[in-house]
């Protein structure tokens, strides 16, 4: 017997071989059944999926700065006209007075500029009509004093009113010729 002689036959040895009609060779096409994805892999997918935005979530909220609140209101009105008044009550020079004035608008606009980059959103606080949004007028007028100076009030000369009225009401009443009672003007006419 030959070694390299074909067996007999088709065996299942020779499934696969390609059927010889005529001169041309064909292959049987081999039908399988198409693949089922089971429940296990796309619940496992789901999860990693899930798991990942939960922690992209968490990552956010650690590393998010607490302590500036996205949005803030700011009693824009207030800061401004107690500026105004401590101005009015100074003896400072109107050229003076318009310099110090813009000084004191322009680091209240780079105040804001800054909060805004920085990603924080501020209302004036008359705009604000409901809900909880965090004040920060106290934390503005504390930023912006520490770089423009807030004017002195005028001390009292004896012409102003105002000045000689406040000392009236601050002497004890038995000095002669100050206080609420005996100050000049207020006894009999002579």
């Amino acid at each position: 017997m030959a070694r390299n002689a074909l067996p007999a036959g088709n065996g299942p040895l020779f499934d696969d071989m390609p059927e010889v009609v005529g001169d041309v060779q064909t292959r049987k096409p081999k039908l399988r059944a198409p693949r089922k994805l089971g429940l296990l892999p796309v619940a496992l997918v789901s999860a990693l999926v899930m798991a990942g935005l939960w922690g992209a979530w968490v990552t956010k909220e650690v590393l998010a700065d607490v302590g500036v609140p996205p949005i803030a209101k700011v009693q824009l009105s207030n800061i401004v006209g107690e500026y105004v008044q401590a101005q009015a009550r100074s003896a400072t020079p109107p050229e003076q007075v318009t310099a110090e004035t813009r000084a004191f608008m322009a680091e209240i606009e780079r105040n804001l500029k800054t909060r805004g980059r920085s990603g924080q959103i501020v209302l004036v606080g008359e705009a604000v009509l409901a809900g909880e949004v965090p004040d920060i007028t106290a934390e503005l007028r504390r930023e912006i004093y520490a770089k423009v100076r807030m004017p002195q009030p005028a001390a009292a000369d004896a012409g102003d009113v105002l000045g000689a009225m406040r000392a009236a009401m601050a002497a004890p009443a038995g000095e002669p010729g100050l206080g609420a009672t005996g100050g000049a003007g207020n006894g009999p006419a002579q």
